[in-house]
């Protein structure tokens, strides 16, 4: 009664005749737009920001910066990302400032307004190299990280460290008649969905918010988001929207943690959507890899040990 008969898409009609609703199509009375400044370095210390004149301009509502929100931290499961980079930023397009304005344009023209000096670090761009006992810690204080999947004994660039064995590996190979070893390294990828970030957020006066966002995962989103401004989870009510693409890209807090501190800062809903240079600069795509892999195999065909190393960047 399944097998063979077409099951038409629910959401095909809204789609097609333009009524589905995404979260940039989501307006509300009085609502801001928010813009980011986001780093230029891949890594570097902070040495002065000056926001005065950004925040003297005509119709800028509200302007936060890392000490605004001094030590709220977001993740899906390791708690590590600053909503605004505080002392240190550890990746090109790593948020700095954030604005609420009246348009998208007077935000923008905000962040040609602040002022930011920066002192480079040492960047590490091969995992290999960061995964040395003497290479220079992006993140010194990981071991104090809510989150952590197993307890770190000594900081160091490997936060996570896990293994899995089946049978007597080290046998099989011994048993092998040829031996095959690769290695692949794979960049970092973006999963290119059409849709942009967009997050929309409306702090209530009774103490609960309302949020709109390009997000496949609410409840996840809203346990995130609770525990990095150490509000009420409860408190957050989700309104699922369509989300125009995911691919794997969509399931993290974004940027509505952020839109929730500029909203109550300025009393008003606040958006933002970022553009896709945004996305392509720190959009969390999936991150690149180092894979070893060494295959022990019978004349025959027959597999019989497989040895995989895998170093996730």
């Amino acid at each position: 009664r399944t097998v063979g008969i077409p099951s038409p898409r629910v959401e095909g009609e809204h789609k097609v005749g333009g009524g589905a609703k995404y979260a940039v199509d989501i307006s509300l009375p009085d609502m801001l737009w928010a813009k980011v400044l986001r780093s230029p370095m891949a890594h570097a210390r902070i040495k002065s920001m000056d926001i005065a004149k950004a925040r003297a301009l005509p119709g800028v509502v509200a302007v936060l910066t890392g000490a605004d929100l001094a030590g709220a931290m977001i993740g899906k499961k390791i708690i590590d990302m600053p909503l605004l980079a505080e002392d240190v930023v550890r990746f090109m397009g790593e948020k700095v400032a954030a604005v609420a304005a009246e348009s998208e344009a007077v935000a923008e023209a905000a962040l040609e307004l602040i002022e930011v000096e920066y002192a480079e670090l040492p960047v590490l761009i091969d995992p290999l190299a960061a995964a040395k006992t003497d290479a220079p810690l992006i993140h010194p204080k990981v071991a104090d990280y809510k989150g952590l999947l197993h307890k770190i004994e000594t900081p160091s660039n490997v936060f996570v460290s896990l293994t899995w064995k089946k049978g007597v590996v080290e046998e099989g190979f011994r048993q092998s008649d040829v031996i095959v070893e690769n290695t692949y390294t794979v960049p970092a990828i973006h999963q290119a969905y059409i849709e942009p970030h967009c997050s929309l957020v409306r702090v209530n006066n009774d103490g609960t918010a309302e949020v709109w966002s390009s997000n496949k995962s609410p409840f996840n989103m809203r346990d995130q988001v609770g525990n990095a401004l150490q509000i009420p989870p409860a408190s957050l009510v989700m309104h699922s929207c369509y989300v125009g693409g995911d691919f794997g890209g969509k399931g993290d807090g974004n940027d509505v943690a952020l839109c929730y501190a500029l909203a109550k800062r300025a009393g008003r809903p606040v958006k933002l959507l970022i553009d896709y240079t945004e996305e392509l600069m720190a959009g969390n795509p999936r991150h690149g890899a180092v894979i070893k892999i060494k295959t022990g195999v019978k004349r025959n065909g027959l597999m019989i040990a497989e040895h995989i190393e895998l170093i996730f960047d």
